[in-house]
């Protein structure tokens, strides 16, 4: 009866005794335990996203095989949960809960609810794994979590490299069958929707002679598994072919599973409506086989269409049979991998990537695959509009940690195996990782590759994460839109985070105060080509469109923020203004003056004259204590960008590396004196962002030019110096925002990393769409990096690119709309903010 019903008990009243005891008598169900805490007045907005987090803590401490199977909720406790029993039993109606503003955010009018913890349970637990109640897994050695492993056992098979230790060692601590120190991507797919560990399909029938349920998933995916049947892919029978367990063979596995489950192609559709069908990762065995054999390129490339309708021909029928929502991983950057680099070792030096000493024909190889793929899921896609086929970039997913492997903590030589033999890579075939002759590094984690074939448990974590955040899936992977539906449910509630955001800064978030102010008689961002991406006119801000503050704006449901030259008496302010104004600095004007740096600036409106302008404006916005209390606990306050001008200025005048880092501490301490004086004015909810890599930009990299080429990064054309300076800055102030956290242990100071969520488009501008580059501008004058001080984006003599989208600078100094959304972005889902 109670099997699919989830109980709550509040632990403020005596209910842990029977009750308790004879819940938990009954078979399958879940009790949490939880304290509440005393009635009061209707919290406000921030308040009540801090309640929601509390829930989903909650949420966390139910049993992953409890998610999701819940038809119904019983609750017992106080006010806390009280949905309106005391208010339709009390003989009294006088009392305060009866009355509004009570209920007023959501009901609009009083229900007798004097708390929202409860309503908040109901919303997060259909979402708390996103919807699925298991994932079904197919494809080769990249997902096999066991069945070629139990396989070789009944059979007596082997002995295989990845059957003995240190496979496994990381996170089991003794071999799984899995081709990993730990776990694999379909495991923690599987963590982050709250479901169990997928079980492999073989060790389900050992156990049970039956698939029963799909409660804890299944997984057909086998160890060296083709796309292509054995007989298809080497009739003469020349290829070492590892299984015969292709996919055709798992998809006849899955039919044959579902048999004694549904009966109906009604009740298939059913059964599989909640499950994830991870399909893949396959295919990397139809291409080893013959590399691995001798075959020439152009060879193996004959094979690709048939692989890729191999695989369509089994996501059809899977299609057919109820699938609803299917994961297609790509291929991973095979030229990255110690196997292929050991066999192709010795090939010309020009066949390397100079960034990450990967085989690019051989990616390229990947790349060709991925696209007939893509192609190919647009196909079916268009048979089936009502299916959700998702495809996994895991090229691109990978190819990151190659090209930034520091960034995601892989110090180890990428090119090397973690487990191996011996050689150049570490990679041997006759001392494969788990045999004698082998060794493992000290540390999986600071590896990518495991034992020259496959990846480790800390690589396939930021590969996972990747493909659940939605940067490297399309269209967008369900784990995403989870996210947006929880926050759609609030922002639909007017339960909005913020209520208003006042933004202090220079012209990367200036909306219109320099072009009001004056200060330049003709300021080009007056005119077009500025603003033309968005709002098809110039509007003062220094980019064709929006800026990272218009983006955060726009994520809370906010009117975009007007500048502050630009109020007038009848003007409605209470949703935010905007302070920034283009050249302005942290450090005050007479710092400059002082160092005869001053003549070369744009305004003399630093951050310290927005602050004031921000306090002639606040009796505007409340007028008691407790007016301002209430207003700004919903009101968020952007610290930045700002200090990038205090460098730039002296920069461009001939100042050097060690002058300029002996203003860091003076420009951090304006950045956090500012921040500390919001705070003192009631500001409790803070975002200060960090640096640009200002060595990626096109000023910079124009203004101090070199042959010398040891001077630019290889993996992105930046300078390495100005990119350096800016991580010392940002480290200074990150340093200096947890001492005034220490201060204000009632703010909520937000560090925002502008430097690390530009990063990832300058290493890999084709994933975001940036085909022209990054290190050109888009408007300018001509130049190696089309920046020219002497006609400048706007000035007689420069020209704007067709599709200011496919690039990622601007003009040189700022940023085009396109990347400033991408930093936006990375800020509003918590990717590059600190603390989140």
């Amino acid at each position: 009866m109670l099997r699919c019903t989830y109980i709550i008990l509040q632990n403020n009243l005596d209910l842990s005794g029977e009750l308790r005891k004879r819940a938990v008598e009954e078979e399958g169900h879940t009790i949490t335990t939880h304290r509440s805490g005393q009635c009061g007045t209707p919290q406000a907005s921030l308040l009540l996203l801090l309640i929601l987090l509390l829930v989903m803590s909650v949420v966390t401490f139910i049993p992953h095989h409890a998610l999701g199977c819940y038809s119904s909720i019983i609750r017992f406790g106080d006010s806390v949960s009280d949905t309106g029993n005391f208010y339709n039993s009390s003989p009294n109606k006088s009392f305060n809960i009866f009355f509004p503003p009570y209920r007023e955010t959501y009901f609009h009018h009083p229900t007798g609810r004097c708390s929202v913890v409860i309503d908040f349970i109901v919303v997060i637990i259909p979402y708390a794994n996103c919807g699925y109640t298991s994932i079904i897994g197919f494809g080769d050695s990249l997902a096999d979590t066991g069945n070629e492993y139990i396989y070789a056992l009944d059979h007596h098979k082997g002995p295989y490299h990845f059957l003995f230790p240190p496979n496994g060692e990381t996170y089991f601590h003794h071999p799984t069958g899995r081709c990993c120190d730990g776990r694999l991507m379909i495991d923690l797919i599987a963590e982050s929707m709250g479901l169990p560990l997928v079980r492999p399909y073989l060790e389900i029938l050992n156990v049970n002679e039956t698939v029963r349920n799909l409660d804890e998933g299944v997984n057909f995916a086998v160890v060296g598994a083709t796309a292509l049947d054995t007989d298809f892919l080497d009739p003469m029978g020349r290829y070492d072919i590892f299984t015969n367990f292709s996919l055709r063979i798992q998809v006849d596995w899955f039919k044959g599973m579902l048999s004694p489950l549904c009966n109906t192609s009604s009740d298939c559709r059913n059964l599989l409506s909640s499950s994830l069908i991870v399909m893949g990762p396959i295919a990397g065995n139809d291409y080893n086989c013959p590399f691995f054999a001798g075959e020439s390129l152009e060879i193996v490339k004959t094979y690709v269409p048939f692989v890729i309708e191999a695989m369509a021909s089994a996501i059809n029928e899977l299609i057919q049979h109820g699938a609803s929502t299917l994961l297609v991983p790509g291929n991973a950057p095979i030229g990255c991998i110690p196997c292929y680099l050991t066999l192709y070792e010795g090939s010309d030096e020009s066949e390397y990537d100079p960034l990450t000493g990967c085989l690019t024909w051989l990616n390229k190889f990947s790349e060709y695959h991925n696209e007939l793929l893509k192609t190919k899921l647009s196909q079916i896609r268009s048979l089936h509009p009502h299916v959700n086929i998702i495809y996994g970039d895991l090229y691109n997913a990978e190819l990151q940690l190659y090209q930034s492997p520091e960034h995601f903590g892989f110090t180890e030589n990428t090119s090397r195996a973690c487990c191996g033999g011996g050689g150049t890579y570490n990679f041997n075939l006759s001392a494969l990782c788990g045999l004698p002759g082998s060794r493992a590094c000290a540390n999986p984690a600071k590896s990518i590759n495991w034992d020259g074939r496959h990846t480790t448990e800390a690589a396939n974590q930021w590969i996972a994460k990747a493909l659940l955040d939605g940067i490297y899936t399309i269209p967008h992977i369900i784990s995403s839109l989870c996210l947006t539906l929880c926050l759609s449910t609030l922002v639909s509630s007017s339960l909005q985070p913020y209520q208003a955001i006042f933004n202090f800064g220079d012209s990367l978030s200036d909306t219109g105060n320099f072009l009001l102010s004056g200060a330049l008689a003709f300021p080009v961002i007056g005119k077009l080509p500025y603003g033309e991406t968005f709002f098809q006119h110039a509007t003062g801000r220094c980019s064709d469109g929006r800026l990272v503050v218009d983006f955060i704006v726009e994520a809370f449901g906010l009117p975009l923020l007007p500048p502050y030259l630009a109020l007038n008496k009848t003007q409605d302010i209470q949703h935010g203004v905007n302070f920034a104004v283009a050249g302005a600095t942290a450090l005050d004007p007479e710092f400059f003056y002082q160092r005869k740096i001053g003549p070369v600036m744009w305004t003399n409106d630093s951050l310290s004259t927005q602050l004031g302008w921000f306090k002639k404006l606040k009796p505007s916005l409340c007028s008691t204590k407790q007016e301002c209390d209430n207003y700004f606990k919903k009101t968020l306050f952007l610290v930045g960008e700002i200090g990038g001008n205090d460098y730039n200025y002296a920069f461009f005048v001939g100042g050097n590396m060690e002058q300029l880092k002996a203003s860091v501490p003076y420009v951090v301490g304006a950045i956090t004196n500012a921040t500390s004086a919001l705070i003192e004015e009631g500001a409790v909810e803070l975002l200060v962002p960090g640096n640009l890599p200002i060595g990626c930009s096109a000023v910079y990299l124009t203004l101090f030019q070199t042959t010398n080429r040891a001077y630019y990064d290889k993996r992105n054309g930046c300078l390495k110096a100005f990119n350096a300076f800016s991580k010392y800055h940002n480290s200074e102030l990150k340093r200096a925002l947890a001492t005034l956290r220490q201060k204000y242990p009632h703010a909520n100071i937000i560090y925002a990393d502008y430097y690390g969520a530009a990063m990832p488009f300058f290493h890999a501008p084709q994933h975001y769409g940036f085909k022209s580059g990054t290190l050109r501008a888009c408007c300018g004058g001509g130049g190696s990096y089309n920046f020219n001080n002497s006609a400048r984006c706007g000035h007689i003599g420069s020209t704007a690119c067709k599709d200011p989208s496919s690039y990622v600078n601007w003009d040189g100094i700022h940023l085009t709309e396109a990347a400033y959304r991408y930093i936006a972005e990375g800020l509003i889902h918590g990717q590059f903010t600190k603390p989140i």
